[in-house]
C-alpha cells in the first residue's frame, strides 16, 4: 500500500499507450451522422458482455454548442458503430428562456437498487455572448432520467426525465456563470460519490445516500482538481480508482487522476500523443472512459476535433458561427496497458 500511495503522490503514470487507432471510428459522412453539423463531444462508453455502447452529445445544428442531441451508439467490436437512437434533443432556444436549450454529457449508470439504468446529463440556458461574458452555455444544472425498461438490457431506454439533482446555486466554491458543467456519479466505500465541475475549470465532489439523491456538495473537499473537465471514474481490479479527463485549453490533451479511496486524488497525469505517427486529430476533447479487454489491455474511447479551435483568434468572443465551418469532432480510440502491478489492499 505504501508503494501505491507514493506513486499517487508523485503522479507517476500507470498506463502505457500501446496503440493509437489510425483513423476515426465515427466521423462526418458515416451512416448515422446525417444532420450532425459539428460532431461529438462528452459522454460515456459502456461494455455489456460483447457489445460496446457509447452515449454522447451530437452537436447537431445552429447555434453551435446550443442545438444538440443526446444519442446512443453500439458496436460488436468497438470499431464499426451504428446509431441506435436519439435519447433527448435540446430546443436550441437562443434567448436564455429555456433551461434545456443545450444538453450535454449523457452519463449512464446502472442502479442496482432500482434495477434500472439512470442517465445524468447537463442542461443549459443559451443566448448570444457579450463582449465580456460567454452565454452560449450558462446556468447549467444536472438532470436525471431513468430507463423505462428494467434490467441491464434497458440501457438504451427510452428514458424519462425525473428532475434535477444539482442546481446552479451560489454556494462556495462559486460555480460561475456556466453553473454546473459536468457530473459523474460513482460508488466508493459503500456510498455514492460524484465529480461535479464548474466553468472556472475546477472539479469538486458531492455525495448522496442513493444514486437518485439527494446530492450534497462536499464543501470541505474544496477544489479537488483544476483544468480537468468531464472526469470519468472507473475502478481497476486492483481497487485503484482512475478518472480520465479533458485537459481543457490549458493542457489541450487528455489525462487521468488516481485515487486509492475515490475521495483523495492525485495531480493530473497527461497522455501526450502529439508526436504519435497515427494521431489523426488537431485537438483532443473528452475521454469517454475505457473498457477492459480479454487480453488485459484497456481501450480508451474519446472525442477529438479535426482542427484546433484554440488557434482561432478571439474564439470565445466570435460573433458568428461561421468561424467553425469545417470543424468536426469525431470518435476515436487508443489502447492502454497497465505498466504496474499494484496490490489489492
Amino acid at each position: 500500500m505504501f508503494e501505491l500511495h507514493a506513486q499517487i503522490h508523485d503522479s507517476a503514470a500507470i498506463f502505457e499507450v500501446v496503440n493509437v487507432f489510425p483513423k476515426p471510428l465515427i466521423t462526418q459522412g458515416d451512416a448515422g451522422t446525417q444532420n450532425n453539423r459539428y460532431g461529438f463531444e462528452g459522454g460515456r462508453v459502456i461494455k455489456l458482455k460483447e457489445t460496446y455502447y457509447i452515449f454522447t452529445t451530437e452537436m447537431s445544428g445552429l447555434p453551435i454548442w446550443g442545438k444538440t442531441r443526446l444519442s446512443a451508439w453500439k458496436s460488436g467490436d468497438g470499431i464499426k458503430w451504428s446509431r441506435v437512437s436519439t435519447i433527448f434533443e435540446s430546443s436550441g432556444e437562443f434567448e436564455g428562456m429555456d433551461t434545456h436549450a443545450a444538453l450535454w454529457s449523457p452519463m449512464p449508470t446502472f442502479d442496482n437498487e432500482k434495477d434500472r439504468w439512470v442517465l445524468t446529463y447537463v442542461c443549459y440556458r443559451s443566448k448570444p455572448n457579450t463582449d465580456k461574458d460567454w452565454f452560449r452555455n450558462y446556468d447549467g444544472r444536472i438532470a436525471l432520467a431513468i430507463s423505462s425498461k428494467k434490467g441491464i438490457d434497458g440501457i438504451c431506454g427510452p428514458y424519462k426525465e425525473l428532475g434535477s439533482v444539482m442546481e446552479p446555486d451560489t454556494l462556495k466554491p462559486w460555480l460561475g456563470l456556466m453553473g454546473v458543467d459536468s457530473f459523474f456519479p460513482y460508488q466508493a466505500n459503500g456510498r455514492w460519490m460524484a465529480f461535479y465541475g464548474s466553468s472556472p475549470e475546477w472539479n469538486g465532489l458531492a455525495e448522496a445516500p442513493k444514486l437518485q439523491g439527494p446530492w450534497k456538495r462536499l464543501l470541505t473537499a474544496g477544489v479537488v482538481s483544476e483544468h480537468t473537465e468531464n472526469p470519468i471514474v472507473q475502478k481497476l481490479k486492483n481497487n485503484l480508482y482512475v478518472a480520465f479527463f479533458d485537459g481543457c485549453g490549458v493542457y489541450q490533451k487528455f489525462g487521468y487522476l488516481l485515487s486509492v479511496d475515490g475521495i483523495h486524488w492525485s495531480k493530473p497525469i497527461i497522455i501526450d500523443l502529439d508526436k504519435n505517427p497515427d494521431k489523426w486529430w488537431g485537438l483532443s476533447r473528452t475521454p469517454l472512459g475505457f473498457t477492459e479487454e480479454a487480453d488485459g489491455t484497456y481501450i480508451l474511447f474519446f472525442t477529438a476535433y479535426n482542427k484546433n479551435f484554440y488557434q482561432i483568434p478571439g474564439i470565445w468572443q466570435a460573433k458568428s458561427d461561421t468561424v467553425f465551418d469545417g470543424f468536426f469532432a469525431s470518435v476515436g480510440r487508443i489502447t492502454l496497458k497497465l505498466i504496474s502491478n499494484k496490490p489489492n489492499n
